[in-house]
C-alpha cells in the first residue's frame, strides 16, 4: 500500500468522488507504481548519458609545449644554471601569486587577470621550490601595442609580489656569462660562490633547428661521398620526404 502521506491529495479527491477507501488506495498504488517506475528509467537515463559523456576525453598531446626559441633558450639555462636552481617552463601566474581581497568582487575581478597568463621561466630554489625570479623570452610578438600592454600588466604584477623579472631578447646566440651575469644574483646561493667566467658562446640553433619547408627537427649530418665527403650539413628529419638541406656554420668556439 502506497505511504499515506505520498499523494493525499489525489486520495482525498477520489474519496470525495464516491470511491471507497480500498479502492482509492488501489489506484493510489497503481499511481504510485507507475511514476516510481517512470522515475527509476529517468535516473537510469540520466545515469547513462553521464558516463557517456565521461568516457569522451577529446584531447591530444600538443607538439609545440615550447616554441623552438623557448626549447633552444633552456638548453642555455640549464648549461648556466646547472643544480644551482631548479628551471619550470611556462608556469601560470595564478600558479605563483594570489589576490589579497575581502571583496568577492574584486577578487574575481583581478584572479581573472593572471588566470590565463604565464611567465616563459620560472627559477625556483632547489630545496623548497620557491620562486626565486622569472625570465620572459622577448621575440618580435612583444613589439606588439597588445603584447606590450600585457608585458606591462605581468612586469606590475612581478613587481608588486616583489619577484623579480627579467626581459631576455631572444637570439640566434647567447654569450652564457652574459646571462650568469644577468641571473646572478637573483640565484639563492651561498654567498662565496662566484660566477664562472665562462664565456662560451652558445649557438641555439645547434640544440633546435626547424626545417623551413615541413617544421621537422634539422639533424647535424655528414656527406659520406662527393665533392662534400666529410662535410657537416644540416638535413631534415623527416627525410625522404621532406629532403631539405642547410649549410652548417661552424662555430669559432668550435
Amino acid at each position: 500500500m502506497a505511504n499515506n502521506k505520498k499523494f493525499g491529495l489525489l486520495r482525498r479527491i477520489l474519496i470525495a468522488l464516491g470511491l471507497s477507501k480500498a479502492s482509492s488506495d488501489e489506484v493510489v498504488a497503481f499511481v504510485d507504481s507507475r511514476f516510481n517506475s517512470r522515475e527509476e528509467t529517468y535516473t537510469h537515463s540520466r545515469s547513462e548519458t553521464a558516463d557517456t559523456e565521461v568516457d569522451i576525453f577529446p584531447y591530444n598531446l600538443r607538439d609545440d609545449f615550447l616554441s623552438a626559441a623557448e626549447f633552444s633558450f633552456f638548453k642555455v639555462l640549464q648549461h648556466v644554471i646547472g643544480n644551482k636552481a631548479v628551471i619550470c617552463t611556462k608556469v601560470n601566474l595564478s600558479d605563483i601569486f594570489w589576490v589579497k581581497s575581502d571583496d568577492y568582487s574584486k577578487y574575481r575581478t583581478y584572479t581573472n587577470k593572471i588566470d590565463r597568463k604565464h611567465v616563459d621561466f620560472l627559477i625556483c630554489n632547489a630545496t623548497t621550490m620557491r620562486p626565486l625570479f622569472g625570465i620572459e623570452l622577448d621575440d618580435k610578438s612583444h613589439q606588439r601595442k597588445d603584447r606590450q600592454a600585457r608585458d606591462t600588466f605581468v612586469d606590475g604584477v612581478f613587481d608588486t609580489a616583489n619577484l623579480p623579472l627579467l626581459h631576455i631578447p631572444a637570439q640566434r646566440s647567447y654569450r652564457t656569462s652574459d646571462i650568469e651575469l644577468q641571473i646572478a644574483q637573483f640565484l639563492d646561493v651561498q654567498s662565496n660562490s662566484q660566477p664562472s667566467t665562462d664565456n662560451h658562446i652558445i649557438e641555439t640553433s645547434a640544440f633546435m633547428k626547424m626545417c623551413p619547408k615541413c617544421g621537422g627537427e634539422m639533424v647535424l649530418r655528414e656527406a659520406r661521398r662527393g665533392k662534400n665527403k666529410g662535410n657537416q650539413f644540416w638535413g631534415c628529419s623527416n627525410y625522404p620526404q621532406c629532403k631539405t638541406i642547410l649549410k652548417y656554420k661552424k662555430q669559432p668556439t668550435e
